[in-house]
């Protein structure tokens, strides 16, 4: 393990009185969760994240119906040019 991160496990063992296997089994489950996005603060980042696009859309097909193609057509092609690029 690298000495900054041993450093940072014995500042939080001393800190809160934990043993290094339980501060690098936290660490790892929290580092897994937020891999797969399923901590709680993922998904209400990811609710309002939804929410708002979909009042946003909502709103821009009453008041502005003739846009709302072309904003979706641009939005669909700058989806595909960040995902061709990677």
């Amino acid at each position: 393990m690298p000495r900054d991160l041993a450093n940072g496990v014995e500042k939080v063992q001393a800190a809160r009185g934990l043993t290094p296997s339980i501060i690098l089994r936290d660490a790892l489950t929290l580092y897994l969760e937020a891999f797969a996005g399923s901590t709680e603060t993922e998904r209400r980042r990811q609710f309002s994240s939804e929410y708002l696009f979909l009042g946003i859309d909502l709103l821009i097909q009453r008041q502005f119906p003739d846009a709302h193609e072309a904003l979706m057509a641009e939005a669909d092609r700058r989806v595909e040019a960040l995902y061709a690029s990677s």
